[in-house]
């Protein structure tokens, strides 16, 4: 089943909606606390990373959790992005454009307050032998939504406080 992602709206309009909002998220659900999670998405195609901050903005806002999400349409974009905020997820595309997505994980995961961040990669066509020598988790395009967003959830929740 593809994904087909049909609104205009821009990804900066999209990003705005999502940071406005954050506060009603929280307002929703007094007397818990939200930490806000950061998200990597490094993706060059511009509808599926649309739709990837528009459904991290519609979890946030349904499911309780904030999702400050970060779209970089390549690998050099997204090492200029860390320079000023640490992720606590990357997902990644695997062809991209000036620096591949393995090459780009391989420099992330150098930096050593980087080296444990989850990451996901997506791919129609997944390095399967190079993702499973560094035991990394793969979606093949096109992708469950539904199943992405849960992997996600999964990879960030807190462990449980004794």
């Amino acid at each position: 089943m593809a994904l087909h992602y049909h609104n205009r709206t821009s990804v900066q309009e999209l990003v705005r909606n999502q940071e406005s909002k954050a506060p009603a998220v929280q307002a929703l659900m007094p007397g818990q606390t939200h930490k806000e999670k950061t998200i990597l998405i490094v993706e060059d195609d511009e509808d599926l990373g649309a739709l990837l901050l528009e459904a991290m903005q519609q979890e946030s806002f349904y499911g309780g959790i904030t999702y400050r999400t970060l779209l970089a349409i390549d690998g050099l974009e997204a090492l200029e992005i860390i320079e000023d905020t640490l992720p606590d997820l990357f997902l990644l595309d695997y062809y991209l454009p000036r620096i591949n997505g393995l090459d780009l994980y391989d420099r992330l995961h150098a930096i050593e307050i980087l080296a444990h961040v989850p990451t996901i990669f997506m791919s129609a066509n997944p390095p399967f032998k190079e993702l499973q020598k560094r035991h990394l988790l793969s979606i093949r395009k096109p992708f469950n939504l539904r199943e992405l967003l849960l992997t996600i959830e999964h990879l960030l929740a807190e462990p449980p406080t004794p």
